[in-house]
């Protein structure tokens, strides 16, 4: 007799999340992409936030997906909006936002992670501010809300391939 294998759904995926909901559909512990022990909040997506509670890593909860994920993933930018930011910015610019993520370094620490020549990454750190999508306070560069939505797109783009 053949084991009924129990569906796992994608936060990410709109046509997963419907699913989920019509389902009541619940997380294993562990199953979110987002969720972390190296973090005091246990969220990636928040991962500077104080919680009472531990989701365990589940993304969805009878069917409801976490609202981290909502808020991080929902449509306020519309993808004509984040698709004309990253024709502007390029690989170079994207490489910024995807290792800057979540942290506050210093231009020295994103240049070594990110792999781009100094030269080149002077200028890109420019437009990446006259874009709004960089900011630098304390000599420490951090993603604006804009950096952030650009940043989120690029990981939903790295799971969803």
């Amino acid at each position: 007799m053949e084991e009924k294998k129990e569906p796992v759904f994608n936060p990410l995926v709109p046509d997963d999340c419907a699913k989920a909901i019509i389902s009541c559909y619940t997380s294993k512990v562990g199953e979110c992409q987002f969720f972390s022990n190296a973090v005091e909040s246990n969220c990636l997506l928040d991962p500077f936030s104080h919680r009472t509670w531990n989701c365990e890593g589940r993304c969805f909860v009878n069917g409801y997906r976490c609202e981290y994920i909502s808020a991080s993933f929902n449509l306020r930018s519309s993808s004509e909006e984040i698709n004309s930011i990253m024709s502007l910015i390029g690989q170079n610019g994207a490489n910024i936002i995807g290792n800057l993520g979540w942290s506050i370094m210093t231009q020295e620490e994103v240049s070594a992670v990110s792999g781009i020549r100094k030269d080149e990454f002077s200028f890109m750190i420019n437009v990446l501010k006259l874009l709004n999508l960089v900011s630098v306070k304390d000599e420490k560069l951090y993603l604006t809300n804009l950096g952030r939505k650009v940043h989120d797109h690029l990981i939903a783009r790295k799971y969803l391939m």
